[in-house]
């Protein structure tokens, strides 16, 4: 009788363990889900503001007037914060961003901008609302990124 009880005991034992297995495994897949759209999500938001830098770069271009649009972003993407800059060295002129403490680190994502123009800004998201400005300097167009409110 008494080996009963102990084979009991190490079957309760090992479905607990499966048990838990399962359970740290279903975690990291949905933790790996969040990171996915997350990053997703970035990329999108990156977009968005790389069309309508490229409108406003048109624009300035067939106008010679300077423009400005403002983007009611959101402030975090899930749960963390996010950041975006812009750009431009003798290589070309892009758009990136990351998650986490402003400026720091490799951005995760990046989305080119026409070439033949000057960028220049960062913007930190959750503080006011984005605001892109394009205006003809010299020869060039620039491209401003920033905070409505600080500006």
């Amino acid at each position: 009788m008494a080996s009963e009880a102990t084979t009991y005991f190490y079957t309760l034992l090992a479905m607990g363990a499966i048990g838990l297995m399962l359970t740290t495994t279903f975690q990291a897949h949905t933790s790996s889900l969040n990171i996915v759209s997350e990053r997703h999500e970035l990329k999108r938001l990156l977009e968005t503001i790389a069309s309508e830098g490229t409108e406003l770069i048109a624009l300035t271009e067939a106008t010679n007037a300077s423009t400005r649009v403002c983007l009611h972003l959101p402030h975090s993407i899930g749960n963390r914060l996010w950041w975006v800059r812009l750009v431009s060295d003798s290589t070309g002129t892009w758009i990136e961003g990351a998650f986490g403490t402003p400026w720091e680190g490799r951005p995760e994502c990046r989305v080119d901008l026409p070439v033949d123009v000057s960028a220049s800004g960062t913007y930190e998201g959750g503080v006011g609302t984005l605001a892109l400005t394009c205006s003809r300097q010299g020869g060039g167009v620039s491209l401003t990124l920033g905070s409505w409110e600080a500006e």
